[in-house]
């Protein structure tokens, strides 16, 4: 058992032994193939960590608990909900995945999420 883990690893440790300098041109002889060569990426993520701005009822709740979990990217690119299916989602992140947001801060925060979406909702369909 312990002699087929070796063998099934050959290759793995050929191929690390193929990126180290010096030995590349050796490897790709004895193996019959070009190496990999492995470049560093600068990859730009989306900011994740964005606050809803203004004085709205809500938004502070909305900054403090919505952002918690969730990147406002996420939040903005949601489809228009109603009142009804917003306030269900905020009991959903309380009851099924632990949202610390108390019950009294839901009317504002469902109030604050329903306008700033369909506020989004329009902005988007206009372009």
């Amino acid at each position: 058992m312990r002699l087929g883990w070796c063998i099934a690893s050959l290759p793995i440790v050929l191929s690390l032994v193929a990126t180290i300098p010096g030995t590349a041109r050796t490897a790709e002889k004895d193996l019959g193939h070009p190496t990999i060569v492995l470049k560093s990426q600068k990859i730009d993520l989306p900011r994740g960590n964005l606050k809803f701005g203004g004085g709205a009822p809500g938004a502070r709740a909305a900054s403090t608990y919505c952002v918690m979990c969730h990147s406002r990217g996420m939040i903005d690119n949601q489809p228009p909900l109603s009142r009804e299916a917003w306030k269900t989602e905020v009991k959903k992140m309380r009851s099924a995945y632990g949202c610390p947001v108390s019950e009294g801060l839901d009317e504002e925060l469902v109030e604050f999420l329903f306008q700033y979406n369909h506020k989004a909702a329009s902005v988007s369909s206009q372009h």
